[in-house]
């Protein structure tokens, strides 16, 4: 499994073109070398020129764009346009960046229609050489009829999953014994800890820098490894993005120009 950085962490450090290359160059001597684009989160439109934009500095600095995780919305308005966007990358996976939410409500029989408008979507990018996973987050830890939303979209859900360490934990779900049964259906990982505070217990825990929580990483990196994960993309939710990036690369053992 390879080693990377999902760009939510460092958001806020990439409003503009030469603020971008200087993020990125600055990740790359950290020893960043894989990236997952959060497209939600880019300052730029959603096109080509965009797209040519983002490759030509992530080129310059040494990085590959390996994925991007978007909307469904915007995916799926057109899948073609989607597919260029990623080709002109050289990114292979789309990442569904949440479930609708508003099916939550509605029961198993919602997350099947969900499912379906995800195979739709799937069943377009793939022909066009597109992967298209879905990222969790907590809400997929619900329960219908006994099975969890997460296990109701194993069984309707035709794609892969993006499994992120941290929501599973806060949703009460066990990042590996979620891989064992997804074996195979797992290609990309969101990695951040997740941390207990004194002042934070009725609120739950907060995502957190690797190695500052209690996710017993060692244990899940082996685990993906085993089950064929591709990627493990660092990300968390920071005020402070490189200091914290760093310190969770340190904690992997990605040390400065590595």
């Amino acid at each position: 499994m390879k080693l990377g950085l999902q760009t939510f962490t460092v958001r806020a450090l990439m409003k503009s073109p030469a603020q971008t290359e200087e993020t990125f160059r600055a990740l790359a001597g950290m020893g960043i070398r894989h990236v997952e684009l959060a497209v939600d989160y880019l300052s730029f439109p959603f096109d080509a020129a965009s797209a040519k934009m983002l490759a030509d500095i992530l080129a310059r600095c040494g990085i590959s764009a390996e994925s991007c995780q978007i909307k469904y919305k915007t995916a799926s308005k057109n899948p073609q346009k989607t597919a260029e966007y990623m080709h002109i990358l050289g990114a292979k996976y789309v990442t569904n960046s949440v479930i609708d939410l508003k099916l939550l409500t509605k029961g198993r029989a919602a997350v099947e229609s969900c499912c379906a408008q995800l195979n739709t979507l799937r069943d377009k990018l793939l022909p066009l050489g597109i992967e298209l996973g879905h990222h969790n987050h907590h809400y997929e830890f619900l329960k219908y009829e006994g099975k969890s939303v997460l296990e109701w979209m194993a069984e309707y859900f035709k794609g892969d999953f993006v499994l992120d360490t941290y929501w599973c934990q806060k949703g009460g779900g066990n990042v590996l014994t979620l891989l064992e049964a997804l074996q195979g259906r797992v290609k990309i990982m969101h990695l951040r800890d997740y941390r207990i505070e004194p002042f934070g217990l009725l609120s739950g825990g907060k995502d957190a820098e690797i190695g500052s929580g209690n996710i017993p990483f060692a244990q899940i990196l082996k685990q993906a490894q085993a089950a064929g994960v591709l990627f493990g993309m660092v990300e968390q939710k920071t005020k402070t993005p490189m200091e914290s990036v760093r310190f969770s690369l340190n904690t992997l053992g990605i040390t400065e120009g590595t």
